[in-house]
């Protein structure tokens, strides 16, 4: 039993010492606001004659309101008060934007983000990825009890509390590699993505084709066989490198490469494809996971704002990890 009880404090040693910091802090508060950002724009700037246009229904009624999704705010209120419900929303997602009262701001953005995605018509495709991770964070948020999320975390110190938010957090980087890795192997399966020409295609589809202004621009650079397959085949790869480096990354250097990556591959899509609040939203989720909230600043703006607010509790890290961590659990 003694044997017993030791291997189980030096495994419970171990998870406070990976997992007993906060994960609050100033990168956490900018993903959420870029998701936020995300959902604040649809509804801000599509009216529920888009929102909620669905050509097998009259009028403009919520495109589901089945199982789950009759939850949703559009589903709640009669249809003569679709518009009222989209500015509440919109209102919603602004302290999330504004990063005020974590705790508060993110249930609430994540309940605009799931009444977008469940009772709206689909506009880019980002929507259900990000009422995913918006509701992962509104749980991962609900132990952070600072009311300006941009301030650095409230105390340095390992506590057991934190535990539940890293756990939901490594659910979410397994949810993200999976949809780089699902991406990359529907398109490998797919003929015209096998043989190397889908772009060409993608460019001119009529829907989700290039814009106008880049077009017969594309067009040309396309035209060349030797770079329409490797376009073609650097974004199946890109794809999986990004599936796997989502989970393997740990230091902070692989870690931002991955983030972009992520963004550029998502920035081309945007520009090519217009898929602008797609990019948004995986920008905003890929920042949840790739950007810690102990890294450090990467710009001097930013430094300079946190030197003159410093993390409380920082003298207990001059001593060991294990006896850090064992002191801690009363957290």
């Amino acid at each position: 039993m003694l044997r017993l009880s030791r291997l189980l404090d030096r495994w419970g040693d171990r998870v406070m010492i990976a997992w007993g910091r906060s994960p609050h802090g100033f990168q956490l508060t900018l993903a959420r606001s870029v998701l936020a950002s995300s959902t604040f724009l649809v509804l801000l700037l599509n009216p529920t004659s888009v929102l909620l246009h669905d050509p097998s229904l009259v009028g403009t009624t919520p495109s589901s309101c089945a199982g789950i999704a009759s939850a949703g705010a559009f589903c709640l209120a009669p249809d003569d008060l679709g518009e009222l419900v989209r500015w509440l929303l919109v209102a919603m997602c602004i302290p999330t934007l504004l990063g005020v009262m974590p705790a508060v701001s993110a249930p609430l953005h994540a309940y605009a983000a799931f009444s977008l995605a469940s009772n709206t018509v689909g506009i880019e495709g980002g929507d259900y990825l990000e009422t995913t991770v918006s509701v992962v964070l509104a749980v991962v948020c609900c132990t952070d009890r600072r009311w300006n999320g941009w301030r650095p975390r409230d105390t340095a110190l390992r506590q057991r509390r934190n535990i539940p938010a890293h756990v939901l957090l490594l659910a979410l980087k397994l949810q993200l590699a999976y949809v780089y890795l699902e991406a990359a192997t529907v398109k490998q399966a797919h003929p015209i993505w096998a043989d190397g020409s889908a772009l060409w295609y993608w460019v001119q589809q009529p829907n989700f084709g290039a814009r106008s202004e880049v077009r017969e621009f594309l067009e040309w650079v396309l035209s060349h066989g030797t770079i329409l397959h490797a376009a073609t085949w650097g974004v199946i790869v890109t794809e999986y490198v990004l599936a796997v480096s989502v989970l393997a990354a740990r230091r902070r250097t692989p870690r931002l490469l991955t983030l972009g990556a992520s963004a550029t591959l998502h920035l081309v899509f945007s520009m090519v494809l217009g898929l602008v609040t797609f990019e948004i939203s995986m920008l905003g989720s890929m920042l949840v996971l790739m950007w810690r909230s102990g890294d450090a600043m990467p710009w001097k703006v930013f430094r300079l704002a946190r030197s003159g607010s410093h993390e409380r509790g920082d003298g207990s890290s001059r001593r060991g990890p294990l006896v850090q961590s064992t002191e801690k659990w009363s957290g």
